[in-house]
């Protein structure tokens, strides 16, 4: 997990803590869940950032909140999936950290394109010549996974050459450092991996319900469990989960009940005989065009109202389109209308 970070690649360059977010093609919005939400809620705060830096590399004792600076990618990439986490450390050094609890080594290749991504618009903001015959000095990258999953078998490293190409392909490489809790008890990566614990427990015990989100909160303070960040933060993350709570039932209600509808009509149709198939077929086609316009109607309503609520919390109206997986003028219109309703009472 740890490395040694050179002073000779290049002058340090100018410090910021200015998060950079780096827009791709816009297709379907990416997923969220509790715990990547929380993951880049909590180390997106410089001094919650500058401690997980500092246990990646404990070696390096000059690093301030001041020289990192943040990145994220808030566009699909490939199947709804986000880079969790970016830094720049003084310009030198890009790590680049997702939290993950499904193994998956395709990760590996999720990295890959978030690099070139992320070069490529290096490049284009520094306005460098990748023709010119001058080698580009580019921010050196390291590549991390908090995984808080359980699988068994728990490799230190995953290789694009051994475990995408099995060791045919050597010629392109990249190596991710696996992480499955922190260097020691109590740090925030170690709070961070009982937290998730935690939140599997309470999903199970109260299921994906607002009660389940502050029982976890209270849990985790009174254990002392990320107990700073959720102490001044409590509301905010309760919502937070709450939000993506109420989300997650909303979609299964929604497809259970358009499967149920789907094999009702199905029934409906093959006990249909003679003159009546083409009356029931012209009834099934109504009912289909209603229910469809009633679902719509449906969702567009509680993204509405989840919107509303996320405004309340401080998201802006980009954040809040991906959450609620709408255009961001749709949004934007709906935040404008409340703000004309409460201003007219």
């Amino acid at each position: 997990m740890k490395h040694k970070h050179s002073k000779k690649n290049g002058a340090k360059r100018k410090k910021s803590r200015n998060t950079t977010l780096i827009k791709l093609e816009d297709r379907e919005k990416p997923k969220r869940t509790i715990k990547d939400s929380v993951f880049r809620n909590l180390f997106s705060e410089p001094g919650y950032g500058l401690q997980l830096y500092k246990i990646l590399h404990p070696e390096d004792t000059e690093t301030t909140e001041e020289d990192i600076s943040y990145l994220t990618i808030i566009r699909e990439i490939t199947n709804g999936i986000r880079n969790d986490l970016g830094m720049y450390i003084g310009g030198r050094y890009l790590i680049m950290i997702e939290a993950q609890s499904t193994w998956s080594v395709n990760i590996l290749i999720r990295m890959y394109i978030y690099l070139a991504e992320i070069w490529k618009n290096y490049i284009v903001q520094n306005k460098l010549d990748v023709f010119s015959s001058k080698e580009l000095n580019l921010p050196v990258p390291e590549f991390y996974v908090v995984y808080t999953g359980s699988r068994k078998k728990r490799p230190e490293f995953l290789r694009l050459s051994e475990d995408i190409f099995h060791g045919i392909c050597k010629n392109v490489e990249l190596k991710i450092h696996m992480i499955y809790n922190g260097e020691n008890k109590g740090d925030i990566l170690d709070q961070y991996v009982s937290f998730t614990e935690q939140a599997d427990h309470f999903y199970k015990e109260y299921g994906r319900t607002r009660e389940a989100a502050e029982k976890l909160v209270e849990y985790c303070i009174a254990h002392n469990i990320l107990q700073e960040y959720l102490n001044r933060k409590k509301e905010e993350v309760t919502s937070m989960i709450g939000v993506i709570f109420d989300d997650t039932i909303h979609r299964q209600r929604m497809q259970e009940e358009a499967e149920a509808r789907a094999e009702a009509r199905g029934e409906a149709r093959g006990e249909a005989r003679g003159e009546a198939r083409g009356e029931a077929r012209g009834e099934a086609r109504g009912i289909t065009i209603g229910t469809i316009k009633g679902e719509k109607q449906g969702q567009i309503k509680k993204a509405r109202e989840t919107a509303l609520r996320l405004c309340q919390m401080g998201y802006d109206a980009e954040t809040i389109a991906e959450i609620v997986d709408m255009p961001e003028e749709q949004v934007k219109e709906w935040l404008a209308e409340s703000y004309e309703d409460n201003t007219d009472k």
